[in-house]
């Protein structure tokens, strides 16, 4: 693995190096839930990297097309076989197989497979449930797992939106535009943490007054209870297969905290004016 020397120039072992920015890089794939119970075929999955690692095209119909030849809709070779194909480069690179000039042509691949996918989902299936909106923390590398959750989001009727490492003041006026109902930062390596927890304290402050429930997730190797409370984030999401679960159990706990507070204040105001007090 010698594509620039930069592991030499920091000292540090090459082959280490490598392996441990795949791990930060390439390691932040969300984890996949089963879609409408399709499962993942090893013999598909060596096909699908046969075609992306030999092939010349950056046209993503030649990916679709081959896959849809072994009957697997678009949706399904996004979100299970394109992370599942990023994983397996990750793997490669760090094993000295590849080089770094495959995994960028094929990343960039996957990456306009996965949009191309989303144009269509947008085309035949418009949004009918809750807004979503996606922030990468600053100082990741790499953005194509955002894109196949937000893909995900929208197959399950949410709408999405993507931002990368967004400046404060872009941050305002998107939120300030649009009504999000949660909001998820994605953060994988401990270098992005203060960015992560610079978003979520923005988006506190941004959404007061409204239900919006703010997440983080990632690969970053924090424990939850470490990451939530660095964060400020109302939950920890390490697996979009439990987004609905904990959204409800989020908005819900948002919504009796509100009736809490509300009747605290009923009971104040009755104080204040001498209600229910013995004389």
């Amino acid at each position: 693995m010698r594509d620039n020397g930069i592991p030499e120039a920091n000292g540090l072992a090459g082959q280490d190096w490598y392996a441990g920015l795949v791990r930060e890089a390439l390691g932040r794939l969300v984890s996949v839930r089963d879609l409408e119970g399709a499962v993942l075929r090893q013999d598909y999955l060596d096909h699908f990297l046969r075609v992306l690692l030999g092939t010349g095209s950056t046209d993503p119909a030649v990916l679709l097309a081959e896959m849809a030849a072994r009957q697997l809709d678009p949706a399904t070779v996004a979100c299970l076989y394109v992370p599942a194909a990023a994983r397996d480069l990750g793997a490669r690179w760090a094993a000295d197989q590849i080089s770094f000039i495959d995994v960028t042509l094929c990343t960039e691949k996957l990456h306009g497979l996965v949009r191309r996918v989303d144009e269509l989902l947008s085309e035949a299936r418009p949004a009918t449930g809750p807004s979503a909106l996606i922030l990468v923390a600053e100082a990741e590398q790499h953005t194509l797992g955002a894109l196949v959750l937000a893909l995900e989001l929208r197959l399950a009727g949410f709408s999405a939106v993507v931002r990368v490492a967004p400046r404060a003041s872009d941050l305002t006026q998107l939120v300030a535009a649009n009504r999000f109902d949660l909001a998820l930062v994605s953060v994988g390596c401990t270098s992005a943490l203060d960015s992560a927890t610079g978003l979520v304290r923005t988006l506190r402050l941004l959404s007061r007054g409204r239900e919006m429930c703010i997440f983080v997730g990632g690969a970053i190797p924090v424990d939850d209870a470490t990451l939530q409370q660095e964060t400020g984030a109302d939950r920890v999401l390490r697996d979009v297969s439990a987004l609905m679960s904990e959204y409800d159990a989020c908005r819900d706990g948002r919504q009796l905290d509100r009736h809490r507070k509300r009747s605290q204040r009923s009971i104040v105001q009755s104080l204040l004016k001498g209600d229910g007090v013995d004389q």
